[in-house]
């Protein structure tokens, strides 16, 4: 074979070498560029849903507070307290939580405790129509409060029923924070909206109180409105998504680095942190590849939400961090798949070209062989 012949043959090899580097980085870049396009519409539809929720939850507990049997029920509710005795939370909780024969598991099938009390005659009417608000939407618990900051009903009468939110042993809770936010504000229509973390009367689950003011016809503040609110929702809602081929991991992450929802399989009070994280927090959004912990390399599209931007205007006190992602693996398997048959095909073609090459140099050496003779 003759030196052209040779560098034929080289330049051939060479060339089918970084044909074929550029072709799997290219298909690689084309398949992250696609996975991270899918993680972003998917971390936006979510957002959405989140933004959705909050409003329904917003006009929920306005429509609840202006409505006349919750107005109605407030006021006749808080004179049955105050004529229950000198010392009406000591009272109500004898009667609704220590003689109270379904204490603690079933209290909120206990309407009324038959002591004849005005009290506990207004406490069923009311509580016919609340109990059926935790049930129809799902909240954790209905909590009626009163100006100087009794809680005179709640659904369930966990601990912190008929305590005080400015003196008492709860003083300190986002429930209190949230009702104080409230009362000071001379809007009587603001909506106070705090973030989940863990609620000591609760058993210590996570829970986000929103509040608002009962207005009576004189335009005179009743009492407060609250709903405490679970973290079902937002399961729903951030739920991940796995298919054969797919498996989609969706979160959104505190400024505290607690996550806001369940995973399966995961601890929620380890703190998660990563540069998506904190790039989301900061109120950016895009995409990142970021290994977690256990050293996964993970595609993951993040962006900021503020839990209480649709009620209180631009503020960072809720922000979260919504984060979708995927395994970087996973999206490049079938692109590998992809790639290892068309290398065998190409180093087919090449073999085969090489084999015709020589065939033919061949046969020229052999004719120019026979023409000298």
């Amino acid at each position: 074979m003759k030196i052209f012949h040779l560098i034929f043959v080289a330049l051939l090899i060479i060339g089918t070498f970084f044909g074929a580097q550029k072709f799997i980085q290219q298909t690689k870049k084309n398949a992250i560029q696609q996975a991270s396009d899918s993680l972003k519409l998917t971390r936006d539809i979510r957002i959405a849903q989140l933004e959705s929720e909050v409003k329904t939850i917003y006009s929920e507990i306005r429509f609840w507070a202006e409505s006349e049997p919750v107005r109605e029920g407030m006021n006749q509710l808080l004179v049955a307290w105050y004529e229950l005795s000198l010392e009406p939370k000591a009272s109500a909780r004898k009667l609704y939580i220590t003689d109270n024969p379904l204490y603690p598991n079933y209290t909120a099938d206990y309407f009324n405790a038959g002591d004849e009390s005005m009290y506990s005659y207004f406490h069923e009417k009311m509580h016919t129509l609340l109990q059926g608000l935790t049930k129809t939407r799902g909240y954790y618990d209905v909590f009626l409060i009163a100006n100087d900051g009794d809680i005179v009903y709640t659904v369930y009468k966990e601990d912190d029923y008929a305590t005080n939110l400015l003196n008492g042993k709860y003083k300190d809770t986002t429930l209190a924070q949230g009702f104080r936010e409230v009362q000071d504000n001379t809007n009587l229509n603001h909506v106070s909206l705090f973030d989940f973390i863990p609620y000591g009367p609760s058993n210590n689950v996570p829970s986000s109180f929103i509040q608002t003011s009962i207005v009576d016809s004189n335009n005179k503040t009743q009492g407060i409105l609250a709903f405490q609110l679970p973290t079902e929702s937002l399961d729903l809602i951030l739920k991940s998504t796995e298919t054969k081929n797919k498996n989609i991991t969706i979160m959104a992450v505190g400024s505290n680095y607690l996550r806001r929802n369940q995973i399966d399989g995961t601890d929620p009070k380890e703190t998660v942190q990563n540069i998506a994280i904190d790039k989301a927090l900061k109120g950016e959004e895009g995409v990142e590849q970021v290994t977690d912990n256990q050293g996964i390399n993970y595609l993951a599209a993040y962006a900021p939400f503020n839990f209480s931007q649709n009620l209180l205007g631009k503020t960072s006190k809720n922000t979260w961090a919504v984060i979708v992602k995927q395994d970087v693996a996973e999206v490049l398997k079938p692109v590998e798949a992809n790639i290892k048959k068309w290398l065998s095909l190409l180093i087919g073609l090449t073999l085969f070209s090489l084999l015709f090459a020589w065939l033919f140099t061949r046969g020229k050496e052999d004719l120019s062989i026979t023409e000298e003779e």
